[in-house]
């Protein structure tokens, strides 16, 4: 399976300054100088482990917590290479169906494509019932009342300004169906999008830190659930 490490800017800053500041601390002579670059080397492998590997292991266990019958067409919101998709998509059967939307920006997840999220739904045997498209979070193409669950890992923080992040949360709850569950796994704006879901007249909403597997170097993922 294909992965993507989630801006992949972030963790390749904190090796580079790093780098130089290990370089200034052997040329200093001082231990203390080891520090600094010694806690960025840190935040690159908590970052990275959490990209490439924790992530999954958070993904399966909140789709566990989801409980679905098998049969419940499921939104995944900025699919990238499909870790949110492909663990439901385990749990589906036809007619059962998730899809996965996104613009497929680089420069959120590396090597991010609609071709490469398509060979690891194949090669996975799921390709039944996964879909792709391509489109934009905040002008979602599907009818309202349309899906039993929507999903979103790491992806709507991306979308800037806040006016168009707050589109996107009220574009989730119109195509989800009355009962239905919206989950955002984030590292940003959680507040924001709780707040927001109230006043669109959720049932209920909670929200709840990641744990480990959901360590962005110092940025903790929350996951949010709310039920319509």
């Amino acid at each position: 399976m294909k992965k993507g490490v989630d801006a992949p800017l972030v963790p390749i800053m904190f090796l580079l300054v790093g780098i130089v500041g290990m370089v200034m601390a052997i040329t200093s002579g001082e231990w203390t100088n080891y520090v600094f670059p010694g806690a960025l080397f840190l935040f690159a492998g908590m970052y990275l482990y959490t990209s490439l590997w924790g992530k999954y292991h958070l993904i399966k266990r909140v789709v566990a917590e989801m409980q679905l019958d098998g049969h419940e067409r499921v939104l995944d919101l900025g699919t990238g290479h499909g870790a949110f998709l492909l663990e439901v998509a385990g749990q589906l059967s036809i007619p059962g169906k998730v899809t996965g939307l996104d613009i497929w920006k680089r420069g959120d997840q590396s090597g991010n494509s609609m071709e490469e999220t398509q060979q690891n739904i194949d090669q996975i045997g799921v390709s039944d019932v996964s879909e792709l498209v391509t489109g934009d979070m905040t002008q979602l193409p599907f009818e309202d009342n349309y899906f039993d669950a929507v999903v979103a890992s790491l992806s709507i923080h991306n979308v800037k300004p806040k006016a168009s992040r707050q589109q996107a949360i009220a574009e989730a709850y119109r195509v989800l169906k009355p009962n239905g569950h919206l989950v955002i796994l984030d590292i940003e704006h959680v507040g924001e999008y709780r707040n927001q879901l109230k006043q669109l007249g959720v049932k209920e909403v909670s929200v709840r830190h990641a744990g480990l597997n959901g360590m962005y170097a110092l940025l903790s993922t929350r996951i949010l659930v709310a039920e319509k």
